[in-house]
């Protein structure tokens, strides 16, 4: 089982990379239902949700509080509309803080040590950006 800070930093360099390739906020609403007949899950099938549950391991639980701490912790910014049948997060974006975390791993050892301490993933000394997407995530930026 993985450390929910580890899939909050993947989801966030997923994020990154969507947000760079794009250019906007995520325009996908990101739902997360609670029927009350069962655990909270992700609803729809689009490549952002499959992206998502990719990284949580399949476990709708785990990407709804990974999400939730990347939140909190201020590294992603979103609306989040709440009803009695779960949660919407609307209009996802890497916020300047999350744009920071990511970035500093190219400025030195500080910024590598604080990434791995945020979100448990090792970054090796000679790590850029996009080694980071494609180490995480399988994909390249560029």
């Amino acid at each position: 089982m993985k450390p929910i800070k580890k899939i909050a930093g993947d989801i966030l360099i997923f994020f990154y990379y969507i947000q760079r390739k794009n250019g906007t906020p995520i325009a996908d609403i990101l739902r997360f239902s609670n029927n009350f007949n069962g655990p909270i899950a992700i609803e729809g099938n689009n490549q952002f949700n499959e992206g998502i549950l990719k990284i949580a391991s399949e476990s709708h639980i785990d990407a709804y509080n990974a999400i939730n701490y990347l939140y909190e912790k201020g590294f992603i910014e979103c609306k989040i509309k709440s009803d009695t049948g779960g949660d919407d997060y609307i209009m996802l974006k890497v916020s300047s803080s999350g744009i920071d975390i990511i970035e500093g791993i190219e400025r030195g050892k500080d910024e590598k040590k604080e990434f791995n301490i945020i979100f448990n993933i090792k970054i090796a000394e000679n790590m850029n950006i996009d080694s980071l997407i494609k180490t995480q995530l399988g994909i390249s930026l560029l």
